[in-house]
This record gives C-alpha cells, structure tokens and sequence, in this order.
C-alpha cells in the first residue's frame, strides 16, 4: 500500500538524522538561567525537603520512644517518598502566586509555521471545523508569520479514511487560496512520532516551525501569534509549551476536573515555568516548535529488549524536551498564551484507560533517565513523570502496613502488635499531640495547592464573575474537593494496577480507548478490586482490628462503582456546577481574538 495525499503542497526534504541517549559528544552549553529562575528551583525543592522532614522529624519523634524497628523504618519511607511528591506541588503553587514579569518588544522575525493536525481515528468534522475558525482567525489578524494546514492521518479504519478524504475535500472548498496537505500513511510506524518524523523528513524542510496539536485541541489565533512572536524574537528558542486548559466537559467527573485545572494548575502551571526556566517540558501538543532544532535534536531511537520498557519510547514529548534543551535549544513553558485548550475523558474509566497508557509510556523515561547530557531540569522532568503513577505503590504499601499492624479501640486510638499479630514487634501508643501533627501535616500538604490556586484566582477576579459569582464558585470548590477525596482512594488502586500491569509485561499499547460504558454489572468488574479491598476493610472495622483512621478510605473503596456511575451524569445542574470562564467559549480567555468554534471532536 501506499500513502494518500490530497492537495499536496510542495516537498522539502529535511534530514532528521537518528539519536543516541549515551556517548553523546556534549553540544555548546546555553547561557546558564538567571538568578530568578535558580532562586526559585532552590525554593521548591528546598521547601519540599523542608517539609518532608518535618513530616519525618514528628514520625520518627513517636516511633522512637523504644528506638526504631525495621518495620517502623518501612512506614516512614513509604509515608516520605509519598509526601514529598505532594509537598513540591506546595511549592510549586506558592511560586505561582507571584506577579509574571512581562516580556519588552522585541523585533520579531517573521515564520513560516505549518499547524500540524495528526489524526488517529477521531470523527474528523468537528476537528477541521476547530483547524478552519484557526486560519480564519489568523488570517483576520493578518499576521507577519505565514500558516499552511496539515493534516497527517494514521487512521487504520478505511471507513474513517474515506470520511476525512471527502471532509478535507470541503475543507479545502470552505477556504479557497489557502495552503492546505492531508497524507494518510498506509503504515503507522512509531505513531505520533513516527508520523511527525515522516512530515519533517518529506515537508519540514519548506517551514521555520511546526504548531503541533492533537485531535482535541482548541487554540485561539492570539495565543498561537503569542507563540510565534516568541520564537521568532528569539533564535535559541527551540519549543514553546502552552498550558492547555480543559474545556467542553459535560458530566460531572469532566466538570471538576475542568474546574479544578483552571483554577488550581492555572497557579501550578505558573510556578512550574518559573522554576523550569529554558528547561522546560513538551506535553506533545499545543506546543510550537522550531523545525531545525527538532530535526536535528529529536529523532529518538528505540530501546532495546521487548516491549512494555523496550521498543518504540511511547510518551516521545518528555524526551524529545530532554533532547532539544541537551543539543543547545531553549525549551520555555507559556502560560500566557491562554487561548489554548484541550478536552478531558467524561468517566473514572475513560480516565483510567487513558492513564494506563500514559502510565506505561512514563515508566520506560526510569530508562532513559541516565542518558548522556540531559540537563538536571529536563531528568527531573522525566522522574516526576514516572512518580506521578509510582508514588500511588507508597500509598497503598504504607495503608497495607497500617492495616496489617493495627487496630481499631473505640475512639480510634491505635495499638500495635497484640498478641494477634506476633510477628511484629510492639509500638508505644501514638500521643496526642503527634497525631494532630501528622494529620495536619498530610492533610495541609494535599489542601494546600487547591486553596493557593482559589486565592490566586480570586485575586484575578475579586467579584468572581466569570465562574458564577462567590456562592458558585466556593460551592464548587467545597464540592471538588468532597470528590476528590472520595475518588483518591480508587486512583490509587488503579495507578498501582497500571503499573504492576507494566512491571508484569503486560503492553497496554498506544491506541484509542474503548468508549466507557456506565452499565452498572460494567462498573462492578472494572472495579472488582477497589470493591473487593473496600468491604474486607470495612470488615476488618467492624471487627475491631482496623483504626478509624483508615475506615474512610475501605469506605470509598466500597462505594467505587458508585462513585464511577455518579460522576457520569450529565444534566442541566451538573453543567451550572464547576464553572470556569472556558464555559462562555475558548474566546472569552482571549477576548481580542475571533471566536473559534467549539467541537468536541
């Protein structure tokens, strides 16, 4: 078989040669980040460290009354590895409460950009009709920077193939004069980066940068001007990130995770870029990237041995990030470009199939963190990936623990090590004092990012107008974070699933989820085991041998296909609940800018 092309615009060939991630010959090293930006990495980690040892100082304080133990030794590793996580997103937040500084003008080159638009699958109307109020909208601005269209599919149904030739066909009718490309390849090799290789190596070389989006993705013609202007002013910049935020959510899971990514990673976003400097990350869309830089930096090779931790690097963007800041190539967050969204799963399960994927992807980046030249930044980014899904393992071993060694005496005191567990060693009684610590501690380091994010966005919007007032918008946040407790506890148990699947070798691939059904027997299977640990907990309570502490959590457990079939309503009360300002259209965070029109493709 062979490729389609239609309405094919002149090729530009442009070498991407292969990359090595060891004996790599060191690039010339970019002027180091200011004072600002190291300042502001000492302050988030150092905070970070600051307050997991003072988590560890109040643990080690009540376990040492009869001095350690072995097991006693495992509780605080796992209690500390966990916290530490959730302790540098603190941090993080309070960064974002600073005042940005605005950039001066500068003179700017003018581009030529290619919007790249692979598709996998997706119904294609609604997403050529976001790419057309696109190029509407930048040809309204009449901007220096040049733009042309392409559409790069790796569709494998023919069916699909067929819709997307007849819909590019009215595409290119709708807007006569414009450059438009669409190529369907006959063989996806490498996926998502094999297919933007394939376009680099056959038309990069006819364009200055590439805006790189996915299916899903909304963009204003402001923020996309934004971005170009900030790579044309500057020669060393090699990818500019935006901070997509969510919009279009219809059930009441899509609704509190698009309230809670405008309102608090709005602030996280803001302190990641400050401490991120030129070694920012890549997200794999909605991003601008030079073409000579990620020609000669990003062609990544394949790892060896078998697939899930071998073969093609699945989760591409972390590293080619790595590569382009290793190879001389400034990499910068933007969160100023606020015109840029992106779509969320509507269900527990979409979510969790999403993130299964990602899971695997993240955890082969442990392999290639030692790769030569990478700069601390850009590792760190590659770490944290991986312990967003493995610091779930410390939660669930640290609960095991407390299950396996307490038990409940009426008020919830704990007493260790009866005469029922004889295997381990006996543990003076928690004080008083020291439990009040420790859950401040815990409790104040998880709360502490989502009320830094509601301050900042009350500080921006002191009447509260764009999300419904005061009364909806505390209302949502009190609601948000009910929810988010109460589905904490089955994320931890599916994050720990997904990567003992891929520890296993079980190769979860990188192909579209199935559609989430909400049919309850569906429910109950796909929940099998958060139920099954959720009633032996609470049976455990009943019987007098699990603390109070931890009978919320067996409770929630118990309760996880409920909650799974609960956040999937729809209906007019879930869409007045969770407003954000994307709720009155993607043009209203970039009012100067024509509206683009929304489709949930």
């Amino acid at each position: 078989m062979t490729d389609t092309v239609l309405n094919p615009l002149p090729p530009a060939p442009l070498a991407m040669p292969p990359q090595r991630l060891g004996d790599v010959r060191p690039h010339a090293p970019l002027p180091g980040d200011g004072w600002a930006v190291q300042a502001a990495r000492a302050f988030v980690f150092g905070s970070a460290l600051a307050l997991t040892g003072a988590l560890g100082w109040v643990m080690h304080d009540w376990f040492n009354e009869h001095g350690l133990n072995g097991v006693e030794v495992m509780v605080m590793a796992c209690a500390l590895f966990a916290a530490f996580w959730i302790a540098l997103s603190v941090g993080t937040a309070f960064l974002g409460l600073l005042p940005r500084r605005v950039a001066e003008s500068v003179a700017v080159a003018p581009l030529d950009i290619a919007v790249m638009l692979p598709v996998y699958g997706e119904p294609i109307g609604g997403i050529l009709e976001n790419a057309e109020a696109l190029l509407r909208g930048l040809r309204a601005h009449r901007p220096a920077h040049r733009f042309a269209l392409y559409v790069l599919s790796d569709t494998r149904d023919a069916g699909r193939v067929l819709q997307e030739h007849a819909a590019f066909r009215a595409l290119m009718r709708r807007l006569p004069g414009a450059r438009l490309h669409y190529r369907h390849r006959a063989d996806n090799t490498r996926y998502k980066a094999g297919n933007i290789e394939d376009w680099v190596t056959r038309w990069g070389g006819g364009h200055d940068a590439m805006l790189v989006l996915d299916a899903d993705s909304v963009m204003s013609p402001r923020a996309v001007l934004r971005m170009a202007d900030a790579l044309g002013a500057s020669p060393r910049l090699g990818l500019v990130q935006s901070i997509p935020r969510l919009i279009g959510g219809e059930t009441l899971f899509a609704r509190m995770q698009q309230f809670s990514n405008t309102i608090y990673g709005t602030t996280l976003a803001r302190g990641l870029t400050l401490w991120s400097g030129s070694a920012a990350n890549y997200w794999g869309h909605n991003a601008l990237i030079r073409v000579r830089a990620f020609a000669e930096a990003a062609r990544l090779p394949d790892l060896p041995g078998r697939r899930p931790f071998g073969g093609v690097i699945l989760s591409h963007d972390f590293v080619e990030a790595a590569m382009l800041r290793r190879a001389g190539w400034q990499v910068r967050f933007m969160p100023e470009a606020r015109g840029s969204f992106e779509t969320t799963p509507e269900t527990v399960i979409g979510h969790v199939q999403r993130d299964r994927r990602w899971c695997q992807g993240n955890l082969q980046h442990l392999r290639i963190l030692g790769a030569s030249g990478f700069h601390p930044v850009s590792r760190m980014h590659l770490f944290q990936g991986a312990m967003a899904y493995t610091a779930s393992l410390g939660w669930f071993a640290l609960m095991v623990l407390w299950i396996l060694i307490g038990t409940g005496q009426g008020d919830g005191a704990i007493v260790y090590f009866t005469e029922a567990n004889p295997m381990f060693p006996a543990w003076p009684e928690m004080d008083v004092v020291s439990r009040i610590l420790i859950v401040a501690l815990t409790y104040g380091l998880l709360i502490a990012p989502k009320i830094l994010g509601v301050l900042a966005y009350w500080s921006s919007d002191p009447l509260l107008l764009r999300v419904g007032g005061p009364l909806s918008f505390f209302g949502s946040f009190l609601m948000e974070v009910l929810l988010s407790v109460l589905l904490a506890p089955t994320m931890m148990v599916q994050h720990m699933m997904a990567v003992l699947r891929t520890l296993t070798g079980f190769d979860t691939g990188w192909r579209p989820h199935a559609a989430a059904s909400r049919r309850f027997g569906v429910l109950v299977r796909f929940h099998a085991l958060e139920l099954a640990l959720g009633f032996a907990m609470c049976a455990l309570f009943v019987a007098g041998t699990l603390t109070l502490w931890l009978t919320p959590i067996g409770v929630s457990l118990a309760l996880a296909p409920v909650l799974s079939w609960a956040t999937a309503t729809r209906g007019r009360w879930v869409q007045a609940l969770f407003r954000t300002p994307q709720d009155q259209g993607p043009a209203a965070q970039d009012p100067a800018a024509p509206a683009p029109a929304y489709s949930g493709a």
